[in-house]
């Protein structure tokens, strides 16, 4: 009897663990823990309604501004100079410590598309794989990309050679809340930093509201990734470890999400 009443009771907290009772996307646990009314929808952690983790401060990941030597984004002549064993050359000939498999996504914290500064931290732990796209306003790709995971609408992009007809899934597996996709960028059209009115506006041209959507304004995240061509997407898993790393590109990421060859 002891069993059953204990498993009983296991079930009753679990579910009420859950409970959202203002339907806001924070269940009234988390919203009592951060002190918001969890009867109120308009009264939440962020506007934009991303998920919030209590426990970010156990990920051991690297801040903004890094500092050198040793750090990824560092220079470096061989290995043995970064803290993640890996100096690579850059097309520019310099060589610097770069990201690899496996190594923790920085702290990075930005404007979202709401006004609000976002701990990119609070994505994790939320048994979910991460999916970080890095451009550019003015990046026609980046534009394309956008179009299609506003409205679904993958038809334009079918001319691209990278494109696969397997990847429209990822389009329902974000509108499904199966994964968490953030957008960062780091331009507008003319080139400047981003900021706030950089990714408001993109917000409407490409509207989702699933999709957070952050300003690089001291291009932080440019620094760290070096990319080299945009859009450039990468894949986390709940823990902020890389699953993919590229400079350039979205093919590693969108396989894995899709299950594509």
């Amino acid at each position: 009897m002891n069993r059953y009443y204990k498993i009983f009771t296991f079930i009753i907290l679990s579910f009420a663990l859950c409970i959202d009772t203002d339907g806001d996307g924070y269940s009234d646990k988390v919203e009592l823990e951060l002190g918001t009314n969890p009867k109120d929808s308009s009264d939440k952690y962020y506007l934009g309604s991303w998920p919030y983790n209590s426990n970010k401060e156990i990920i051991k990941g690297i801040d903004f501004p890094i500092s050198c030597p040793n750090n990824v984004s560092c220079e470096c002549e061989l290995n043995k100079d970064c803290i993640n064993q890996n100096c690579k050359k850059t097309p520019r000939g310099s060589s610097f410590c770069t990201p690899k498999i496996g190594d923790i996504f920085p702290r990075f914290i930005g404007v979202d598309q709401y006004g609000e500064y976002v701990d990119i931290y609070d994505f994790a732990m939320q048994g979910k794989q991460i999916v970080v796209e890095f451009g550019a306003a003015w990046c026609s790709p980046c534009q394309g990309l956008s179009g299609w995971l506003s409205s679904g609408d993958y038809s334009n992009l079918k001319k691209n050679r990278w494109w696969k007809d397997e990847y429209a899934i990822i389009y329902d597996r974000i509108q499904n809340d199966e994964i968490l996709f953030i957008t960062i960028l780091f331009e507008d059209e003319m080139r400047e930093p981003a900021n706030y009115e950089t990714v408001s506006n993109w917000h409407e041209k490409y509207p989702n509201n699933k999709i957070a959507i952050l300003a690089d304004e001291y291009k932080d995240i440019h620094q760290w990734m070096k990319p080299t061509g945009y859009p450039c997407i990468n894949l986390i898993d709940e823990n902020m470890n890389l699953l993919t790393f590229t400079g350039r590109g979205l093919n590693a990421a969108f396989d894995i999400l899709s299950n594509a060859k």
